[in-house]
């Protein structure tokens, strides 16, 4: 039994990216016919690498669409990405691979499982096509308000997507409102990448607007976010101006952030407290040293002792 098991595990892995042989076409088209009566997850992923493989080395496996729409409709989200990519690589040159991976994202969009719903909504704002947006529109506004955190901030995230591909759909839309709205989400990624969204999508304005509210808000929720999340938010406060109350407010809160163990957060910190403290007098409490009586060179303490 032991040698049967150290044979088996030297047996070599499958070798996907090498040259294909003739007829291999053939051979993956009978493997995708049987696709669906196989049981084993692990073989079915096995003949999806095989044409993901093919696809890369430049064969051209555009016949194989209908059985590659077909397998994406599964439960298992390696596959589901393989079959992505593969409909993504060739909706670039067919309409009718556009036409059938927006039907198969939209309806991943509706999945019951929150990864492929997200998984379906960051490939369907990926698609570079005109004809595609309206399809996208109405992906990303059920995703704004999904029930799950993570469908939500990847809608946030597809909304910078759809504002470079068509900048006239988010004005015109009601999203940057939304956004606003989802900053206030109880979920902090969800959160942090709305004001990632609107700080890039408003760049010709300047940025995300940075109000009193909107700074304290996220100030009292700093311990929340993630250390990458933190340095981005203390950041925002070099583009607010503070009243005087306000700085020194901000400034004890920022405090203790100079000890974290984060680089990004001290360095963030260190730049408010530049910015803060500009035009501002520093008092520093005196050393042990400066609390001496006599404050005269120790010379002359000398001297003065002689004379005595």
């Amino acid at each position: 039994m032991s040698m049967a098991k150290a044979e088996s595990s030297l047996k070599p892995e499958p070798q996907f990216f090498v040259n294909q042989k003739k007829g291999e076409l053939k051979e993956l088209t009978k493997l995708l016919e049987q696709y669906h009566l196989e049981k084993d997850v692990a073989k079915q992923r096995q003949t999806i690498k095989k044409v993901i493989a093919c696809m890369t080395l430049g064969v051209d496996v555009s016949l194989l669409l209908t059985q590659m729409v077909k397998a994406s409709k599964t439960a298992d989200a390696i596959i589901k990405k393989m079959v992505y990519l593969y409909l993504v690589n060739y909706s670039e040159n067919s309409q009718e691979c556009v036409i059938l991976a927006i039907n198969t994202f939209l309806a991943d969009c509706r999945d019951g499982d929150f990864k492929i719903r997200a998984l379906a909504l960051r490939t369907l704002s990926s698609l570079k096509f005109s004809d595609a947006i309206p399809y996208t529109e109405k992906a990303i506004v059920e995703g704004l308000k999904d029930m799950h955190p993570y469908v939500r901030k990847t809608a946030c995230i597809a909304c910078i997507k759809l504002y470079k591909d068509s900048p006239t759909s988010i004005s015109n839309g009601d999203y940057i409102k939304k956004l606003y709205m989802l900053i206030k989400d109880a979920d902090p990624q969800v959160s942090i990448n709305a004001v990632i969204a609107l700080d890039e999508i408003l760049e010709s304005e300047g940025g995300i607007a940075i109000t009193r509210k909107l700074i304290f808000y996220l100030m009292n929720r700093l311990k929340e976010f993630p250390e990458w999340a933190q340095s981005l938010i203390i950041d925002l406060l070099t583009r607010y101006e503070p009243k005087e109350k306000e700085r020194i407010d901000i400034l004890n809160i920022l405090e203790s952030k100079l000890l974290h163990a984060h680089a990004g957060v001290i360095l963030a910190a260190i730049k408010v407290f530049m910015k803060y403290t500009k035009d501002c007098l520093l008092y520093t409490s005196p050393s042990p040293r400066d609390r001496q009586k006599s404050r005269m060179p120790s010379s002359a303490c000398k001297k003065k002792k002689k004379k005595k």
